[in-house]
């Protein structure tokens, strides 16, 4: 399992044996907390199965999802250096399968492992340009272009069919809008044969207009 996370895949037979003992496998059902904002950290994790969700509550109840995490990767890892989780995540899914690494366990390791030091920093650097990716989406970008942002973000086969990894309010939450513009948005998109989304399949019918939306340099007018 361990070798199935992007963080661990190039580690040989060592340094996975290595990890072993620090690595607990947690098994969760849907909505099940994986931790709380403010909770103290006791280490980072790799999804290995389902979906979790990052988000953090507003002033008003209002939840803000920061980001879906996908079978194989890891997160959480900033905690390494910090005190308390500074976010919410819980499964997304039911038969979510995760593994915790102990905090004071991989420190130990980043100590005597040059490897690991490199790749747990790629990492951090990786998270840092995903949420300034995202703070930009937000504050710059319309609904219409931070949707297809998001989609352009997930692996799509030839065929432009790409798997969901989380439900369609997941996602309205994510981009910052409600269900209903959500909804009144893929229709729209839909009759003009740019993208479809039906249960956890969407298919990039156009992926130059797709581009140019995501771009800002093209917008969806009245009449679509």
């Amino acid at each position: 399992m361990l070798k199935t996370g992007k963080l661990f895949a190039d580690l040989d037979h060592d340094d996975l044996a290595a990890l072993q003992p620090i690595a607990t496998r947690r098994e969760l059902r849907k909505g099940q907390p994986v931790f709380r904002e403010g909770q103290p950290a006791r280490g980072f994790f790799l999804a290995v199965a389902g979906s979790v969700k990052i988000f953090r509550l507003g002033p008003d109840g209002r939840e803000r999802v920061l980001h879906v995490i996908a079978p194989g990767e890891t997160f959480a890892e900033a905690t390494l250096f910090m005190d308390t989780y500074p976010a919410d995540a819980e499964a997304l899914v039911n038969s979510t399968t995760i593994i915790q690494l102990d905090k004071t366990g991989f420190q130990n390791l980043l100590a005597r492992n040059t490897k690991l030091n490199f790749k747990i920093f790629a990492a951090l650097v990786q998270w840092l340009r995903d949420l300034r990716d995202a703070v930009t989406d937000l504050t710059l970008k319309e609904v219409p272009a931070r949707l297809a942002s998001y989609v352009l973000s997930l692996p799509a086969d030839r065929t432009g069919v790409v798997r969901a990894t989380a439900s369609k309010t997941t996602v309205a939450h994510m981009i910052g809008t409600t269900k209903e513009t959500f909804s009144r948005l893929l229709n729209r998109l839909s009759r003009r044969r740019v993208l479809t989304w039906r249960g956890d399949t969407l298919r990039i019918l156009n992926r130059p207009r797709l581009e140019s939306l995501a771009r800002g340099a093209d917008r969806l007018s009245p009449s679509d």
